[in-house]
């Protein structure tokens, strides 16, 4: 039966109103580890639905029924507010009770508030009592266990015994969760076993106890707070230390959950980021395996202590991104361990011994990998194996924070002869030409996000991959058999037999549905209701051109006319460019052509053009202010495509633009262009990019006969995020809803002109970017050649009606996986697989 206990308790609180008391309730249920911090937000949305006031001064806030995977453990909290808190006209609360519930536990506690309810004068009792107990004992009922009092200690302080969880101890899940309620306590705790010590507030030393199941474990605090602490340690040791999660009750209905990708693997997996579809298995090869070296010596303490804050608070935040990226795709349970690595990051004694070292002189990375490698030195050396086992966490964790101290030296970047899933620290665009497409089974790297370049390369080569899986992964040996599942976002290492027959069956499957859709490559993508979606090909060289047709594509909606310019000592000449722009042409056969023109800067340099080095080069000279900086260059790419306009229906688009101004400065330069070249009018369009394009996109609109959306820059333009940071990379979603209000807002204005919109950045050719795209009225995908035949099957699946409705749905949404959701639920309502 759940126990209410006393530091579940908060009396004499005060209050605004309503919303600021139910976000102090649900704080409390977040302090007292019942449920995640996004919990709160659906406490206030269920006020929106359904009245919590219960009267005599009571209120029973909880969460909406979509918010129980946010519910860590069952439990309730008791907030007292003497004053009384406005319930919205209800009435006054003043004893206001959270539950976070996954199951009936809370029954029994809610069925003894509802006999205060009829007794006025318990009620005022305990909205204004002073002491703890009488609200416990109330609450708990007449058949509750009484709490054991900490046994006091001869030198102050007092202790407890608990008895380690069965069957495995005190391993990295019930260590981690003991850390988290230490720490929440100002008292030194320490916890004891077999003669040996350890800080209560340190995963580390915790584990290096090697506490087996069913021990028994002296766990003892000093401070003004101790018997508070132990109470609460002692709370969570009853309840298991998040080692069981109660069954619901017979009888009651299973929660609908949306379809997502399985992850019962049974070898050890390595999560990230899905950045392109499919499933590979073979051998592993690390592409560019860096050294982190580090100075051993520092002159300046003081900054190496603050490197080192920065780069901890780095690491920490990149595996939060993990742990609620594999929250939401795979449960509380599996994705606990990224929980356990950021507190193995928050770990006070390997901080205060690395900042020891600096002290002494050391420089932060040679402070911080002594510490790592020592304390996972004696973890590798424990007898239990699967706390032996954690040595390979603290590593992978300790070197997420060393690659952000450390110079990196990149090894020679060598290819066997065999097919590969290839890891990398990431890929740039240079890395392309170096890879085989017949040789790479799939990509797997370290940092990235679903827009960096590894996801673009990989979705245009058509092979599956994962990025931001940690620099664990550049740790395997080259050979090791592993499955790369690009749907779930997981490495596989070591895959049993079982999980190699269940990858094998799905990429049979995968392959024949491929070939089904191969086979209807030419059909239009028209929707179940008649509405067409022009679906053409982003390219970057004339060879493409032909490959684009050959998929089904119905034009080329980007040419990226930079990868004539990269890789090579001086700039292509009008001739060699005019070749390459009219091979194109002729062999899209009448089929429309866009030639963006040079779009260099940003993350795409050219030594020959000897740039000078910019603070921050995406918000410098990039794109069409390259152009206007150095016109010669515009001025010749621009004869060339006029003379290649000659040969079919060209149109131009412009880079980067972000003013009025620029765009009519380069559609008067690309006038005088065509009257010098003498040839026909052109349609010319500019790429949205920036966010005061959108701005301006109504009086943009009356000055260009289309706009092509590119959502890589915009969204990490709109969301201030680079999409090649190491932290923030995986959070820069295309269909976040921020992102997805700007390509309402550019649709609508295209429309007032009577211009049409497309879109060619990467989220065009991912299915949930593709169906809230077309559902917002973008009339042309242009996407990676081999997605072209698997975007138009999809976009026949469904109707424009429901993709209308998907998309007014996601402008609501509070984040980029809530979107994702929708889109998984549309799917499975309509039986069609992504």
């Amino acid at each position: 039966m759940l126990t209410l206990r006393r530091t579940h308790v908060r009396l004499g609180q005060s209050a605004t109103g309503k919303t600021e008391a139910i976000r102090l309730v649900g704080q409390t249920l977040v302090d007292e580890g019942f449920v995640e911090p996004g919990y709160i937000d659906s406490m206030l949305r269920r006020e929106k639905v359904s009245a919590t006031y219960l009267g005599h001064g009571i209120a029973i806030p909880h969460g909406t029924p979509d918010a129980r995977e946010l519910v860590k453990q069952t439990g309730v909290v008791v907030v007292q507010f003497p004053r009384g808190v406005d319930w919205g006209g209800d009435g006054h609360a003043r004893i206001v009770v959270g539950i976070a519930a996954r199951s009936d536990e809370h029954l029994q506690v809610l069925a003894n508030l509802t006999g205060v309810l009829g007794d006025a004068a318990k009620a005022e009792e305990l909205a204004r009592t002073t002491d703890v107990a009488i609200v416990v004992a109330t609450l708990n009922g007449a058949g509750a266990p009484a709490e054991t009092a900490p046994t006091p200690l001869a030198g102050g302080g007092c202790f407890i015994e608990v008895t380690s969880p069965v069957p495995h101890g005190m391993h990295a899940r019930p260590s981690t969760m003991l850390v988290e309620v230490a720490k929440r306590f100002r008292s030194d705790i320490s916890v004891r076993y077999e003669g040996r010590a350890a800080n209560a507030k340190s995963l580390v030393t915790l584990l290096s106890l090697g506490a087996t199941g069913g021990a028994t474990l002296t766990i003892s605090a000093v401070g003004e707070d101790a018997p508070t602490a132990l109470a609460a340690i002692r709370e969570a040791f009853d309840e298991g230390l998040g080692e069981e999660v109660a069954a619901p009750r017979p009888g009651a209905p299973e929660p609908v959950a949306l379809p997502t990708a399985r992850l019962d693997y049974e070898g050890t997996m390595v999560a990230g980021i899905s950045a392109s579809p499919g499933i590979a298995a073979g051998p592993v090869w690390a592409f560019q395996h860096e050294r982190l070296e580090v100075a051993e010596r520092a002159p300046d303490s003081v900054a190496e202590r603050r490197r080192l804050e920065k780069a901890l608070a780095g690491a920490t935040a990149d595996l939060q991104n993990l742990y609620q990226e594999f929250l939401k795709k795979a449960g509380a349970p599996r994705a606990a361990i990224f929980k356990a690595h950021q507190e193995l990051l928050d770990d006070p004694d390997m901080v205060s011994e690395a900042h020891g070292h600096i002290d002494a002189g050391a420089s932060a990375g040679w402070a911080w990998r002594s510490v790592y490698e020592a304390r996972a030195g004696v973890l590798g050396r424990l007898a239990d194996p699967l706390l032996a086992a954690r040595a390979g966490d603290l590593r992978d964790v300790g070197r997420r924070v060393l690659r952000l101290l450390a110079d990196v030296v990149e090894g020679v970047a060598t290819l066997p002869d065999h097919p590969v899933v290839l890891l990398a620290e990431d890929l740039a665009p240079s890395d392309t030409a170096k890879l085989d497409p017949a040789m790479v089974l799939g990509l797997c790297t370290v940092g990235g996000g679903a827009t960096s370049h590894t996801a673009i390369i990989a979705r245009s080569l058509d092979i599956p991959a994962v990025v931001a899986a940690g620099p664990g992964v550049m740790d395997l040996a080259n050979g090791q058999e592993c499955i790369l599942d690009g749907n779930a976002g997981v490495l596989v290492v070591k895959p049993s037999a079982k999980d190699r027959e269940r990858a094998a069956t799905q990429r049979e499957r995968v392959k024949e549905q491929r070939e089904a859709e191969k086979l209807d490559r030419y059909k239009p993508a028209i929707t179940r209701d008649g509405r067409r979606v022009e679906v053409a090909a982003n390219i970057g060289s004339a060879k493409d051109a032909e490959k684009a047709v050959n998929a089904g594509g119905e034009g080329v909606g980007l040419m990226r006319t930079e990868f004539l310019f990269l890789q090579r000592d001086d700039p292509p000449g009008e001739d060699e460019q005019y070749e390459a722009y009219r091979t194109m042409v002729r062999a899209l056969n009448g089929l429309p052509i866009i030639l963006r023109t040079l779009d260099i800067g940003g993350d795409k340099q050219v030594p020959y053009l000897s740039l000078p080095a910019e603070a921050n080069p995406f918000l410098g000279v990039r794109g069409i202010r390259l152009c206007f900086e150095r016109e010669d260059l515009f001025r010749t790419q621009l004869r060339a495509i006029m003379r290649a306009s000659m040969e079919g229906p060209v149109r131009i688009m412009f880079p980067m633009v972000a003013t009025l101004g620029e765009l009519r400065r380069a559609k008067a330069i690309t006038e005088d262009v065509r009257r010098e070249v003498g040839a026909a009018p052109v349609e010319t369009g500019i790429m949205i990019e920036v966010p005061s394009a959108v701005i301006l996109a109504d009086q943009l609109a009356k000055e260009v006969s289309f706009f092509s959306i590119g959502t890589n820059d915009l969204t990490q333009y709109v969301l201030a995020m680079d999409r090649e940071h190491p932290v923030l990379a995986s959070q820069a979603d295309g269909v976040h809803p921020a992102v997805l209000r700007m390509v309402d807002l550019t649709v609508k204005a295209a429309r007032a002109a009577g211009i049409w919109v497309g879109a060619c950045g990467g989220v065009a050719g991912d299915p949930a970017g593709a169906m809230t795209l077309a559902g917002l009225g973008v009339t042309e995908l242009s996407v990676a050649i081999p997605t072209i035949p698997a975007i138009k099957a999809l976009l026949r699946s469904v109707s424009m009606a429901d993709l209308e409705t998907l998309a007014r749905r996601a402008l609501a949404c509070d984040n980029a996986a809530d979107v994702r959701a929708l889109v998984q639920g549309l799917l499975a309502r309509t039986g069609v697989a992504a």
